[in-house]
């Protein structure tokens, strides 16, 4: 592969070589898991060929890029999806524009010595997790369907796994960038369950403005996506050294290789966001967090289809 200075450093200038728009896309994100069809884009020059400039400002939290996005100072970024539904429940400014990928390994991770075999043994336990975060939601849709009465302690995400070393907590269901932390930290005591119960969907999001006025440039920062994803899928070995590359050496080939089979890439729109999304602010209203009533026809008008189905209409199924 070929040298390049290393991509998403922030504010960083993706230029194109043939003709471009007037001003970049300023979009915010990270190299990680979920965004590879953005790195391969970038790394492959596939933004340049479909004649779009891209301004990379780097956000790690994909809440704050939705808060930069609704305040006006980032034209797209990525999220997963329970920022989306906060959002549309305070009944904020901003549009999805397509799905970009899927994440199915969330886990419950406790230790042996408290006799974690299955989730059904954290009857009467303490689960560490973040109060009104995804992570959260997991935790107790997990627990509800195993039929599971267990004590939620709200930790910050950080403080997760050194609660749960110190036996402060017996299970901690946190954000999967810390479960290498929780392996390192508890050796040979740690133990996991995944779960499919909850696949979190990572999506793209953008500003009204940037949907109204520069829909042109959403369909070709898509169009530049197809072309990553069709590169994963065709050249996995790749698209994991060139993940890995741009996160300069947080990721190493090793790993991004060992995490690769979690993540599903797709650019699509589709019913199980949907659902997703309104299971997600019926629960928030439910536990309390905000008020308010999320209709399916409410939660679609914060979709903007049309780039995408311009891209592909096969990719967009809300039905």
């Amino acid at each position: 592969m070929k040298s390049r200075k290393p991509l998403f450093l922030a504010a960083a200038l993706l230029l194109s070589a043939g003709v471009v728009q007037a001003e970049p896309i300023v979009f915010g994100t990270t190299p990680n898991l979920q965004t590879a069809p953005v790195v391969v884009a970038a790394e492959k020059g596939y933004f340049d060929e479909e004649g779009v400039e891209v301004e990379f400002v780097n956000f790690t939290s994909g809440r704050a890029a939705l808060e930069a996005i609704i305040g006006g100072q980032l034209d797209m970024g990525f999220m997963a999806e329970y920022p989306v539904a906060v959002a549309a429940l305070n009944e904020q400014e901003f549009r999805v524009v397509a799905g970009l990928s899927k994440y199915a390994a969330n886990r419950i991770i406790s230790k042996a010595s408290v006799g974690f075999e299955t989730v059904h043994d954290l009857e009467g336990k303490r689960v560490g997790t973040t109060v009104g975060s995804n992570a959260a939601y997991f935790a107790e849709l997990v627990l509800g369907n195993a039929g599971v009465n267990a004590e939620i302690v709200n930790v910050a995400p950080p403080d997760i796994v050194p609660a749960l070393a110190r036996g402060d907590i017996d299970a901690g269901v946190m954000f999967p960038d810390f479960y290498p932390a929780a392996a390192e930290a508890l050796g040979d005591d740690y133990r996991e369950q995944l779960s499919s119960d909850y696949i979190a969907n990572f999506v793209l999001a953008a500003s009204p403005a940037m949907v109204d006025e520069r829909a042109a440039d959403v369909e070709a920062f898509l169009r530049a996506l197809v072309k990553a994803e069709s590169f994963i899928e065709e050249n996995p070995s790749e698209a994991q050294a060139i993940l890995s590359q741009a996160t300069q050496g947080a990721l190493t080939p090793e790993a991004v290789a060992g995490k690769w089979s979690e993540a599903e890439y797709a650019i699509v729109l589709d019913e199980t966001l949907v659902e997703l999304l309104l299971s997600q602010a019926q629960w928030v209203v439910e536990g309390g967090i905000l008020s308010g009533d999320l209709s399916r026809e409410k939660l679609l008008s914060y979709f903007a289809t049309d780039a995408l189905e311009s891209v592909d209409p096969d990719r967009v199924s809300l039905d």
